[in-house]
This record gives structure tokens, sequence and C-alpha cells, in this order.
């Protein structure tokens, strides 16, 4: 994985896996590399090998912006997870949805957290099928399993009873409902919910904590200034600028210079030049973003990448026979 997308503190032993995009479509055909986040099992895996082989770690972050996909793969990472024999922390962002909320269970006892801003849904497994009424009862049969496993992976990780999970799953025809971060927790699917922080600047605290050289010490006469001002602010007294500042001048006293900006060429140009029409400020395209397996309660489930795969070769079969 990328640098930034794994973070590994020497003195801490910690690492950070990112999951996003579609779970279960390969990561290349998402982000462009298949190496800056992860939304396969075999990717997270992979990632997994990339921590042992830097010597291991004592606790495993996994922040999930997913809106689910693929539930096998989804499974399959829940189990790699609860098996590593370390701290695992979840941390939910954003939409958090279907399948990527069953690997946000596989965090440690009292360590699944989501932010304050997030939304997150469970809901009953879809899946897009065709074939004759055997084929179709055994799918049933595999979807109605896999709502009864998930309300149970639910229950295991709050602690509570299966029907509270199987009522949730089965709001809106099995759409579920989308859930605030407040209700995640009164739920029992999340332990706590990550409040905004503030921005401050702590380079040196931030050095402290990541292990590394400790950075110089300010210079004498900045860590002055930043006393003395520190005085004049509890004192009640503002710190006076440079250019208000009386400085001696053998007792002479001389107007002050008028400081006149002069506008450039370019400027003066722009300054000159009509006002651009109201049309000609509205011309952005709309954003457009890529479809998901499942975005949304009232969405049609779209089609993941192996199964447009299938679909594209049994079209392209049909048009084949066609033409012979």
């Amino acid at each position: 994985m990328e640098e930034s997308n794994k973070k590994i503190a020497t003195s801490l032993r910690v690492a950070t896996i990112d999951i996003d995009g579609i779970l279960g479509t390969p990561e290349v055909e998402q982000f462009g590399s298949e190496d800056s986040r992860v939304a396969t099992y075999e990717r997270f895996v992979d990632a997994l090998e990339e921590i042992r082989q830097s010597g291991g770690v004592d606790r495993l972050v996994l922040n999930i912006r997913s809106t689910g996909g693929c539930l096998a793969d989804a499974l399959l990472i829940y189990d790699a997870a609860r098996e590593l024999g370390v701290e695992v922390i979840t941390r939910c962002y954003g939409y958090v949805a279907s399948a990527a909320t069953i690997i946000a269970q596989a965090a440690s006892k009292g360590a699944r957290e989501i932010s304050a801003n997030a939304l997150y849904l469970i809901h009953c497994c879809e899946s897009a099928v065709e074939g004759n009424s055997h084929s179709l009862a055994a799918t049933k049969e595999l979807l109605d399993k896999s709502d009864e496993r998930l309300a149970e992976i639910y229950a295991l990780a709050a602690g509570r009873g299966v029907e509270e999970y199987r009522e949730l799953m089965n709001r809106n025809g099995g759409k579920g409902v989308w859930l605030s971060p407040e209700e995640c927790l009164a739920a029992g699917l999340v332990d706590r919910i990550i409040a905004p922080l503030p921005i401050t600047d702590d380079a040196r605290g931030q050095v402290a904590l990541l292990g590394l050289t400790p950075l110089p010490p300010k210079p004498f006469a900045e860590r002055l200034s930043e006393a003395w001002n520190r005085v004049l602010s509890h004192m009640g007294l503002a710190k006076s600028s440079p250019e208000s500042s009386p400085l001696p001048n053998n007792g002479a006293s001389q107007p002050a210079k008028e400081s006149v900006i002069v506008p450039s060429k370019a400027e003066q140009a722009e300054r000159q030049a009509p006002p651009v029409p109201p049309s000609r400020l509205h011309t952005a395209e709309p954003t457009r973003v890529k479809e998901c397996d499942d975005p949304a309660p009232n969405g049609v489930p779209q089609l993941s990448g192996n199964q447009g795969a299938y679909a594209a070769d049994v079209e392209s079969l049909r048009e084949a026979m066609k033409r012979s």
C-alpha cells in the first residue's frame, strides 16, 4: 500500500488500512492503482502480509468508507481481521452500508467507532439472479441464511439478541433505514462516536507520538517573544504592531509615510474590463460519480464487476449463436 494509506509507527506498532469503494471489485478498476486502497479480500491479505514483513503490529486501525458490495469478500475480511490476534479498531466515515458494516463488526471489544458525520445502513441481502423455479428457490434459501448470519454477527458484537437486528434489517421491505451515529450507538452497532477534533498546530507532539527524531528547539529570541506575547495577552493588552511601535528618534518626530500600492497593468485592465454575463458564470458540469452496488435503500442494486462481466459474456454468446 502507499505510505499515505499504511502508516506504521515503530514506537507504537500501529498500522492503518483504508477500506474504500465497492467491496469485491478489483481495486485497479476503481482507483487506478491496486495498491492505493483495499476493496477485496485478496488485497486485504496482501496488506496484512506487508505489515507482517515490516515487523508486525500490536494494533490495526481499519478506516471504512464503503457502501458495500460483495458479501463474500466482507465475510472473509471480517474473519481475517478477527484472527489477527492484535487489537483491531474500526472507524466508519461517510456512507457505510450493507456488507461494509460487517467489516465494522470485526473490531475488538469496545473498539467500533463512527464519525459524528457518518450514516450507517444495515438491510437484508440482495441478489441479481435469473433462472427457473429451482434456481430461484436456491437463491432465496441462500439469501435467508445470509440474513440470519448477518443478524448473528451484529448480535455477537453488541452482546444483544438476534431478533433486534432482524427487525432493523427488515425495515422498509428489507431495504433497511439509514441510521445516524446516535441511532447506531443506541442500537449497539458501534461503541462510540468520534467527535470532530479542532485543528491544532502540535508538530512536536506528533513527532513524539510517532517516535521520530525530535525537532530542533526554537531560537531563544522567538521563545522570548512568544512568552512576552502571552504575558500581554494575560494582562488584556493588545500586541503592538511594528508599524505602530514608538521608536527612539532623538526626540524628533517625523510624519508617518503613507504606503501607496500601484496596481499592475494586468490588474488595471481587469478592473476596466466589462462585467462577465451571468450565463458565463455557471458553465461547470454537474459532479459525476460511479454507481455503487448498493448506494441507498431505495436504489436498484447494480451488478458487481464479476456479475457484469458474466452478463456481458452471456450476451456475446447469444449474439454469436444468432449469427451462426
